[in-house]
């Protein structure tokens, strides 16, 4: 039988009939071209023997392996392959892993038995990746799709997902963003997770930012309670590697009252029409599919058609979708850093306050979040400034619950983190009938606090007006933070408490000390009266004292003026963290523009207010509420007189 016969048998031309022995027929119809070669079979076509085993052995069709459908960039990357691969004479067989080792070794093994004429193959396993290269395996011509393998022996087409994760975190560090979160899809191979989350981490490093590793959550269907904990931890900013983990997010977050993008921004590594159909529509970063599709069809069918595999790897450039995802902060107007302890105070009442060695029963016992950090950070807030809060807590339940209690009073914290090593810090506090107290504190993960940790949060400190620091850290610390808060020329407020001797580098850097009575007389025995002792440090460099007194109010003392304030009434019920009260209230007002003497005068009102109610960050009243008590019928006058010569 010649050319000729055969076209007569399938009602060809003889040229169509050369052209797919020659395998020239990218513009001939599968059903043309299956029709020839069963002619050729059935006829024993002897001149072209070799040629019809090789034609019959190939059936122009591709396969494509993917992970899933669901996700709307493999759907589209199938719907454009498919439109692109028939042009040139294709055929498209799509075969979906659902994300299973077993189901990929059993989908490349059973076209490794078919006869397919090439593989455009997402590989989710290292094994499949081994399978394809083993010498069981029969197929010969295949891309690599999202792979980052080496000496690996087939061409790789990858998005550049170190790019995107670099990029998406440096434009929301430019936007003033600190505490960003990474949600990556739990389906997504591990060395995608790997390429994202290290790009991640350099640029927030190389930006300045404090990495919690807390804030890196892969992501599935079955770990909802991850992002909800993820948004509760107090990040102002999120990057979703997929679609799917955007709309999670974003469904949670409506669920939870925030909005997008004033409390929280949201940008998307992958860019589809779904972005769009969220409210508001999500900024993203766009590869081109189109060209994702055309050099992959290009590297296969140059094997299939010259037997040769170009080796090489290739990544998609991208570029960005602006839309209304993200909000740019602004530098904070009043903008205080608190840097201390952060515990859970455990409260007893009891009768009377022991004596050595004396056992007693309590009343009532009960736990409230605490730490004198923790305490004015939220007061700081409460009355109307920006709080930025610098600490450490444990990797326990009693940090999750501080973590999140600070985070839903808009306490800013970036410069919080967890340890795994230490417990968060607890108080344990006995309350007698009027409510005066004793403290004994368990430093825990506060002991943490060291210099270094400091440094590695100089950030925070930029643009700050005052800076509130406490002794429940390390010494060493402190005096780490007043050389940063004196070179950024950050006025610093000082609560020694407890009570620990203070070096002249320390006295020399401070704006303002304010003790209670007790803590002054130990810290300056042998003087007789507040003003006496206001003056020594005034003399040591110290800007400004306050004495607070309890309920006979505070004194203040410059180089210029000794004043006397008193104090307000009310029922006493717990005088616990009455101190740290007055100091955010004072701090904020200060902050905000007010004087010295008004702020002085909020701050007792503030004070002696919160001595009404049981616990600290509870009795803490807003600054609305602050105002209203203030302008009523308080008598607060300041009685002044001339310093001593």
């Amino acid at each position: 039988m010649t050319i000729k016969d055969i076209a007569t048998a399938a009602g060809v031309s003889p040229s169509t009939v050369s052209k797919v022995i020659n395998q020239k027929d990218a513009n001939i119809s599968e059903e043309t071209r299956q029709r020839v070669l069963q002619v050729i079979e059935e006829s024993n076509y002897i001149p072209y023997a070799g040629v019809r085993d090789r034609l019959l052995a190939r059936n122009n069709q591709i396969a494509l392996v993917v992970p899933a459908l669901r996700d709307s960039y493999y759907a589209d990357f199938a719907d454009r392959l498919q439109i692109s691969a028939r042009r040139r004479g294709f055929s498209v067989s799509i075969h979906i892993t659902s994300n299973r080792q077993e189901l990929e070794i059993q989908i490349l093994r059973e076209l490794s038995d078919g006869h397919i004429a090439g593989l455009l193959y997402y590989p989710q396993t290292e094994e499949g990746v081994g399978f394809l290269q083993s010498e069981e395996c029969n197929i010969r011509n295949a891309v690599l799709m999202d792979s980052d393998f080496q000496n690996c022996p087939f061409p790789q087409l990858s998005k550049d997902y170190g790019g995107l994760a670099e990029s998406a975190t440096m434009y929301l560090i430019r936007h003033n963003h600190r505490r960003i979160a990474l949600v990556l899809s739990a389906d997504a191979p591990l060395w995608i997770r790997q390429s994202l989350t290290g790009s991640y981490r350099a640029s927030l490093s190389s930006g300045g930012c404090m990495l919690d590793p807390n804030l890196i959550v892969s992501y599935s269907h079955s770990q909802e309670t991850d992002i909800e904990r993820l948004i509760d931890s107090g990040i102002d900013s999120v990057i979703c590697q997929d679609s799917l983990n955007t709309g999670e997010v974003y469904r949670i977050l409506s669920r939870k009252g925030y909005q997008v993008p004033d409390d929280i921004s949201v940008l998307c590594l992958q860019d589809n029409i779904l972005l769009t159909q969220m409210i508001p529509n999500v900024s993203s970063y766009h590869t081109d599919c189109e060209e994702m599709v055309r050099l992959a069809l290009e590297a296969l069918l140059s094997q299939i058609s010259s037997g040769q595999v170009p080796v090489f790897k290739n990544r998609l450039p991208f570029s960005f979708v602006r839309r209304d995802s993200v909000k740019k902060h602004g530098n904070p107007k009043h903008k205080i850093v608190i840097v201390g302890s952060i515990n859970m105070d455990i409260t007893l009442k009891v009768g009377r306050l022991p004596h050595r060695g004396e056992t007693m029963l309590a009343s009532a016992i009960s736990s409230w979040p605490g730490g004198k950090g923790a305490n004015q950070a939220i007061g700081v807030s409460r009355f109307g400034a920006d709080a930025f809060m610098i600490g450490r807590l444990g990797n326990d339940l009693y940090g999750k619950q501080l973590f999140e209690r600070l985070s839903r009073e808009s306490v800013d914290m970036q410069g919080v983190s967890f340890s795994h090593d230490l417990l968060s810090g607890t108080a344990y506090i006995n309350v007698q009938k009027d409510g005066q107290n004793t403290i004994v504190v368990n430093p825990g993960a506060n002991a943490s606090v060291t210099p270094d940790y400091i440094e590695k949060n100089r950030a925070i400190f930029e643009h700050a007006q005052y800076c509130l620091v406490q002794m429940e850290i390390p010494l060493p610390s402190i005096e780490k933070i007043i050389q940063i808060c004196n070179e950024l020329h950050i006025k610093v407020i000082l609560k020694p408490s407890p009570v620990q001797p203070l070096s002249p580098s320390i006295l020399r850097g401070l704006f303002l000390l304010i003790p209670n009575q007790e803590e002054m007389d130990e810290l300056c025995p042998g003087y007789p009266s507040p003003e006496e002792q206001a003056r020594s440090f005034l003399h040591k460099g110290v800007e400004n004292v306050i004495i607070t007194l309890g309920e006979r109010g505070c004194v203040y003392a410059t180089r210029d003026c000794f004043r006397e304030y008193p104090a307000v009434s009310f029922p006493s019920v717990d005088a616990t963290g009455a101190s740290d009260v007055f100091i955010s209230c004072l701090a904020s007002q200060l902050a905000r523009g007010e004087t010295m003497d008004r702020s002085i005068q909020l701050a007792i009102l503030a004070a002696s207010y919160s001595v009404s109610k049981e616990g600290v960050q509870n009795a803490i009243i807003n600054s609305d509420l602050l105002y209203d008590l203030f302008n009523g019928n308080y008598s607060l006058s300041a009685k002044s007189k001339k310093p001593n010569a």
